[in-house]
């Protein structure tokens, strides 16, 4: 009796197992009959856990909802999806060949992706398996963007930039990513390239005027599991325009670090010369950071063009330092700064309207004979020391001192020349640039 229970409990074993397998090919059959048959809900996906406080209030509406269809096609799955993302709605088809093997499937695929009424989309390539592999290729072209562009205008409406105003701006963005897992490697691993052509740019910065013309640069990332890395940068602008000050040719090479940027080297033309920078360290929370701007063979004559009330021409190379300090991201401090011709070289100096010059030495109790003999002389000077120094003072304002020593010929009589002058002021007051600073000792 016992073992005939055994027999037919083995039976009916067989049976249920027999009729599971039945089920289950019947349910791979059957697969693509009732996937395309079902009305699929509206699936709402809450962004807003995986965002920032800050980037949270770029959006209002920090949601993903989504409406999608599938259709069947000679050899996988068409599938139709629409809906809103964040503030944009946006479209996609997406396209899936399924392949059936014997205890696992393998997906491969495509997908376009596109906010609707905008230029903006991307396309991605994948592959899938259920023994947890997976691969996606993704590429968005590169789209032309401006102020106005429906999608970075809302976003910039809302960022918090008080200090920047009368942005006008136009250039082209792009952006590759590809992303995995495997057997080998059984964590995601993915990296991401951003690039940026043909900017051009026009706003005020704390009321300070600045122009950009074709900037380039990239950007890029890698990471593997929770562990990111950011590639260096390296921008090139034609002409960077600040305050009137142009600077053409500019470059930098930017390497980010733990808690701040640092910019191992930047340089830019100048005013005939080369500008030059090294080490310079930026938080970017807090926007402060000291560095010193080296001046290699200024152009003297476009050098002097900068100094309020300077009416002349000069001639000659100047060199020296520039040191500065950013603070808060809105406040620019200048400390002792410096511009030497090298002992030696002859320059010449015309000055057509000395009279600022000879304002400031009759302060200094010189007397009206020398001054009238100056003015003659720097009508037409050659220089052999020709010396700017700019320094901060205790009440908060600038000096701007001016020693020059040579030797003038007039009327056919040459004459040795030597005078020192300092001019008194804020920044604004001493040179031609429209620069808001604050000065530190």
């Amino acid at each position: 009796m016992n073992e005939q229970k055994k027999k037919s409990r083995w039976r009916w074993l067989g049976y249920t197992l027999l009729v599971g397998l039945l089920l289950l090919v019947a349910l791979v059959l059957l697969a693509p009959t009732i996937l395309v048959s079902l009305t699929y809900p509206t699936i709402t996906v809450d962004l807003a856990p995986y965002m920032s406080e800050n980037t949270r209030s770029l959006f209002s509406n920090r949601t993903a909802r989504i409406n999608f269809g599938i259709q069947r096609t000679h050899d996988g799955y068409d599938i139709r999806a629409g809906g809103v993302l964040l503030d944009w709605p946006f479209s996609s088809q997406i396209y899936l060949a399924p392949t059936f093997h014997f205890l696992h499937v393998d997906v491969t695929g495509s997908a376009d992706c596109w906010l609707d009424n905008t230029d903006w989309s991307l396309h991605a390539n994948f592959e899938a398996s259920s023994s947890g592999e997976w691969h996606v290729d993704i590429d968005a072209p590169e789209n032309r963007v401006e102020e106005d562009d429906p999608v970075v205008g809302p976003i910039l409406s809302r960022l918090p930039m008080p200090a920047l105003s009368n942005l006008v701006f136009s250039g082209s963005f792009g952006l590759t990513a590809e992303a995995g897992r495997s057997k080998l490697l059984p964590v995601t691993k993915w990296t991401a390239s951003a690039r940026l052509k043909g900017f051009n740019a026009t706003f005020q910065a704390n009321g300070l005027p600045i122009e950009i013309q074709n900037l380039n640069m990239g950007a890029g990332a890698t990471g593997i599991a929770n562990h990111t890395d950011i590639r260096p940068m390296f921008p090139h602008a034609d002409t960077l325009s600040i305050a009137g000050c142009v600077l053409t040719n500019a470059f930098a090479s930017i390497r980010p670090t733990e808690t701040a940027y640092l910019v191992t080297e930047a340089g830019a033309d100048c005013c005939g010369g080369e500008l030059k920078m090294y080490s310079f360290f930026l938080d970017p929370k807090k926007l402060n950071g000291g560095v010193t701007l080296f001046v290699d063979g200024a152009d003297a004559g476009e050098v002097l063009k900068l100094m309020k009330g300077f009416r002349g021409e000069a001639s000659g190379r100047l060199y020296g330092k520039l040191p500065l300090y950013l603070k808060d991201g809105n406040e620019l401090k200048i400390r002792n700064a410096y511009l030497h011709s090298v002992p030696g070289d002859v320059g010449t100096l015309r000055v057509f309207d000395s009279k600022p010059i000879m304002e400031n030495l009759a302060l200094g109790g010189v007397s009206e004979d020398v001054r009238s003999n100056l003015t003659k002389a720097l009508a037409s000077l050659d220089y052999s020391v020709l010396k700017l120094n700019l320094k901060p003072e205790a009440d908060g304002g600038m000096a701007l001192t001016v020693k020059i020593a040579g030797s003038a010929t007039h009327a056919g009589k040459t004459v040795p020349v030597s005078f020192e002058v300092t001019f008194h002021g804020d920044i604004e007051q001493l040179i031609n640039l429209g620069l808001r600073t604050a000065t530190r000792k």
